[in-house]
């Protein structure tokens, strides 16, 4: 099978073409650092048989700090933690790369310990409720130089690759975005000036880490607004090229964002539950309470789940580009990967629900069962990634916490 092929990345070759792609963990420790849970997830999910491991959004300062239990590289200290990550992993076979990420306007000032949320202009954010402050040209210097030390951080620590977060509403997102950016200046405007700053945020990491190490990135082919805001397909393919020609290792396509009513996933949501469990919902104002709660079977079924719902966009993608390309979401059935991979619509696929389903999902297609991964779809996980450690619920709506003996 042309899955369980091994695939080159730069200079690194992997053992087979099945990703883990990032999932925020709420693993980590106060300050960002790697704990023992964080590698014990890993590890059993690198014996499971896949080929290379992204983690959840690591933030490079406080600033871009978006979620309780995020891992941080943004200082020297907490790189001996990860080293037992990176070994365990390894040592199971599998390669592991760094999502390197910066929250910009989607998150709530509660979790940047003192620093206002900041973004490329100050557009009102309706979700945390709050406009953001527009970054000055020294903000955006400073956090280009930072991702790059961030990613440095990442290959002492002994990664094997770091992946830019430049997808789903996030700050290189928002760059890119027409409707986030509205500046006026060489970072604003028609989109080469927009692309200006994922360029010097990678061309900082290629400083920092040197030729040969792999830089990935994940891009949004479409932040999958109802109407014709935000990044769209045309300018995201533009994107695409120009990033293969400045040098990247690979490039993973997905699509969505926050605002656009959690468009990175297919099928139902819990709203009611979120209402119950996530922070900011449980504070949100009661008229905006009452009207999502009211509205919640409705929106339950907003994005019903279809499979492989980003394919088309990354073939589209793989045409254009000579970088390997990864394509992600909704990827269930193995013969399905296959067909995807021998008719050349792209070069690996990215899997995360079906892997925290069944981390042994890859050695089941290994030994010849072609069964569909075990994810029943029910997007659980996502509703409690803020209260819980990342686990599978298998469609069960836990108790509450609180609740718990």
């Amino acid at each position: 099978m042309k899955l369980l092929e091994p695939v080159t990345l730069g200079k690194l070759t992997l053992k087979n073409r099945i990703v883990k792609s990032a999932t925020h963990e709420t693993m980590a420790g106060p300050n960002g650092e790697c704990t023992e849970r964080c590698v014990e997830f890993y590890r059993r999910i690198a014996r499971g048989g896949a080929g290379l491991l992204i983690t959840g959004n690591i933030f490079h300062h406080w600033v871009g700090h978006n979620w309780p239990g995020q891992l941080g590289l943004d200082c020297d200290e907490l790189i001996a933690s990860y080293r037992p990550l990176t070994k365990a992993v390894q040592a199971e076979g599998a390669a592991i790369a760094a999502q390197i990420n910066d929250t910009g306007r989607e998150v709530h000032a509660r979790y940047t310990r003192g620093h206002e949320p900041r973004a490329p202009s100050a557009v009102f954010e309706p979700l945390f409720w709050h406009r953001p402050r527009e970054m000055t040209v020294e903000d955006i210097h400073e956090t280009v130089e930072s991702f790059g030390h961030c990613a440095a951080r990442a290959k002492a620590a002994g990664f094997d690759a770091v992946q830019i977060h430049g997808a789903h509403g996030y700050l290189l997102n928002q760059f890119l975005s027409p409707y986030t950016n509205r500046r006026r200046d060489q970072y604003g405007g028609h989109l080469p000036n927009r692309w200006r700053f994922v360029q010097e945020v990678y061309q900082s990491i290629r400083r920092n880490v040197g030729a040969d190490f792999p830089v990935l990135i994940k891009i949004n082919a479409t932040d999958a607004f109802p109407v014709p805001i935000g990044v769209r397909f045309g300018e995201a393919l533009e994107t695409a090229k120009m990033l293969a020609d400045l040098g990247v290792d690979a490039m993973e396509v997905s699509c969505g964002c926050y605002e656009s009513g959690m468009t990175t996933i297919r099928g139902p949501l819990e709203f009611r539950l979120a209402l119950r469990t996530v922070a900011e919902a449980r504070e949100a104002n009661a008229l905006s309470r009452a009207a999502l709660w009211a509205l919640a079977p409705l929106l339950r079924n907003l994005y019903p789940f279809r499979e492989n719902y980003n394919l088309g966009f990354a073939a589209a993608v793989k045409r254009q580009v000579k970088a390997p390309v990864i394509t992600v979401g909704g990827l269930r059935r193995p013969e399905v990967m296959e067909s995807i991979l021998e008719q050349g619509q792209a070069d690996l696929v990215a899997l995360a629900r079906p892997l925290i389903a069944d981390p042994d999902f890859p050695r089941q297609i290994a030994a010849g069962d072609l069964s569909p991964s075990r994810c029943v779809n029910c997007n659980i996980c996502i509703v409690h990634i803020q209260e819980r450690p990342l686990q599978c619920y298998g469609g069960v709506i836990p108790k509450p916490a609180r609740s718990r003996p």
